[in-house]
């Protein structure tokens, strides 16, 4: 289900939930974790002015053309816009969705078209009083809870958590066991080389297409922040991302990422990898 945000209610400062994650608050322009309110990013007034204008076409499937970004972000406040500059309120604004766990493509470009927010994004006016982050005592009884209170809630969320939690640990044994085949059996399992990136030379378990290197490259790199800084010329760097297709976890936890570091000798063994697993979560 998605939400279309007319003029109308944009004329007085919202606060708006996106994908049940992060909060956004047009008065301050900051965005922060609905269920950690310490986790907060203050965005500038530029960069505020622009994630609000792409919210309020968002759930229209509409594209929003740079001319009208430069006009209502910067002209209608004296200021004179540049492509340069819209590129760097973007890039800021993506930079911070990603650290609160959004995805790095929740911001769509199109060429010669415009911008616009990921369509599978979901995006709400938010209520504190009246969407009010599940508190963990409403899952598990403590003492002092009445527990007659607590029972519902702990029903209704428990079986489509179990359920999404069994998802990705089967996920994460099959990615697992094709590792496992390839370094350990040695089986026929091809690895594909995808690019340099840094000092690592980066494969993958399948082709990667034309279109989706762009993306998958920023995804790569953001997943070697941290983890790997440099390669030798007998490393190698493994990525693979699956998606686990039912629609039941499709906003939930349905994504899973593996990211490994091996050394390779002459003959092309690889050994010694040290592994790296991410899986993203949703508001359960």
């Amino acid at each position: 289900m998605y939400w279309y945000v007319d003029e109308a209610s944009m004329e007085k400062p919202m606060v708006y939930l996106i994908n049940h994650l992060v909060m956004f608050n047009t008065v301050e322009y900051q965005l922060t974790l609905l269920n950690d309110e310490s986790q907060v990013i203050k965005l500038s007034n530029t960069a505020g002015r622009v994630l609000e204008e792409l919210i309020r076409v968002h759930g229209g499937g509409e594209t929003v053309p740079r001319a009208t970004l430069f006009e209502k972000v910067w002209e209608s406040q004296g200021l004179h816009p540049s492509n340069g500059n819209l590129n760097q309120q973007i890039s800021l604004i993506r930079k911070a969705l990603i650290s609160l766990g959004l995805e790095s493509t929740a911001i769509i470009t199109l060429p010669k078209r415009g911008l616009k927010l990921n369509d599978h994004l979901i995006i709400s006016p938010y209520d504190a009083q009246e969407i009010a982050p599940l508190p963990t005592v409403a899952l598990i009884p403590a003492a002092g809870i009445n527990e007659t209170t607590s029972r519902p809630l702990a029903t209704f969320f428990s079986v489509p958590t179990l359920f999404i939690n069994s998802l990705v640990v089967i996920a994460m044994i099959i990615t697992v066991l094709m590792i496992y085949f390839y370094f350990t059996i040695n089986n026929k399992q091809p690895l594909f080389f995808f690019r340099k990136i840094d000092s690592c030379n980066i494969y993958t378990l399948r082709p990667i297409t034309q279109s989706e290197q762009a993306d998958f490259t920023l995804r790569v790199q953001h997943a070697m922040t941290g983890n790997i800084d440099h390669c030798d010329d007998q490393n190698i760097v493994l990525f693979s991302r699956t998606t686990v297709a039912n629609p039941r976890v499709k906003e939930h936890i349905n994504r899973r990422t593996f990211l490994a570091k091996c050394d390779r000798d002459s003959r092309g063994t690889l050994s010694g990898c040290q592994n790296f697993y991410f899986y993203n979560w949703g508001d359960q």
